[in-house]
């Protein structure tokens, strides 16, 4: 599948350099690690060029930051390597299209309408707050003139990282645990594996919904990483995803109760996976309730360590 950066999602709309850093940030984070995106995520050649906040166009604002090596890899990918649709036009007659009375012809929205016509599979990602409605799926792009109009296309759209995970997931065939195994330690370079950490599972049928969980919380565990600084703080995001997935009934990870601390502590105690001579209490887990499977990391990381070792993925330990 092709996705395309929509142009018209930079309106401006960031209050300044730092809050459009923000918003990318997390794109260019995924994009690093996952060699599929890096290679279908396609960008205007003048999206450099689009205004980002009210003073600045993308490749100003990204000048403002003091940090080179951000520098370099948002230009190196905007203004330099790409990939850049320009590059693989796809040839369409009647080559007119607009979206919300604008023209996209020569941007991301109107390359994947040619994609879709030619019954090639497409989609787009937005920035968040445009002035112009991004944040709906699908897109509706108009082919042809208001006044001759020839079709409507529907471009199915993702604005949240969560949901271009999805789609990338959805893209991908996984066919055994093993795949699974492959893919979490190509894609979560904030956390550590063992080699054994899904040998639990390899007893159970394999599950793409399932599947689908172990993405989604690993994801959560990963981010809390990068939203983390050298002093430990978390950043905004960083308290709003301890918030959302750490706190309350429904929360997606919890500590064991005192009790099962107690009583499975030997169960719930792994060899380091960095470490095999020491041994590390891992009470901490993410939950997957059907079938009841957890997700056991150590938390919180001891002063110094950056990335937090996840050591082992399968059937509720506690369990009766």
């Amino acid at each position: 599948m092709n996705l395309y950066l929509n142009d018209l999602s930079l309106t401006g709309q960031f209050v300044d350099a730092r809050s459009f850093r923000e918003a990318l940030e997390p794109l260019l984070r995924l994009r690093h690690r996952d060699s599929v995106l890096k290679d279908s995520l396609y960008c205007s050649r003048t999206l450099c060029t689009r205004q980002v906040t009210k003073t600045h166009n993308l490749q100003q604002a990204v000048m403002k930051t003091p940090d080179r090596l951000f520098i370099s890899q948002v230009l190196g990918w905007f203004a330099k390597s790409g990939p850049f649709w320009e590059n693989k036009r796809q040839p369409n007659e009647d080559d007119y299209f607009e979206y919300e009375n604008c023209d996209v012809t020569d941007q991301g929205l109107g390359e994947a309408a040619r994609d879709i016509i030619a019954e090639i599979a497409a989609s787009a990602f937005s920035f968040r707050g445009s002035l112009i409605e991004c944040e709906k799926t699908p897109l509706l792009v108009r082919q042809g003139l208001v006044e001759d109009p020839i079709s409507t296309i529907k471009i199915d759209n993702h604005w949240r990282i969560e949901q271009l995970l999805e789609a990338l997931q959805a893209a991908k065939t996984y066919k055994s645990w093993q795949d699974v195994f492959c893919e979490i330690n190509l894609r979560f370079d904030g956390l550590v594996f063992p080699n054994n950490v899904i040998e639990p599972l390899l007893s159970m049928p394999f599950s793409k919904q399932v599947t689908k969980r172990i993405f989604e919380l690993l994801y959560v565990l990963n981010e809390l990483v990068s939203e983390n600084n050298s002093t430990a703080e978390r950043s905004d995001s960083g308290k709003e995803l301890w918030n959302n997935h750490f706190v309350g009934k429904k929360a997606w990870f919890t500590d064991e109760s005192s009790t099962n601390k107690s009583k499975f502590k030997q169960e719930m105690t792994f060899r380091d996976p960095e470490d095999s001579g020491k041994k590390i209490f891992c009470p901490w887990h993410g939950k997957i309730k059907t079938p009841q499977i957890r997700i056991h990391f150590q938390w919180p990381p001891p002063k110094g360590q950056n990335r937090i070792k996840v050591v082992y993925i399968g059937p509720k330990i506690t369990k009766g």
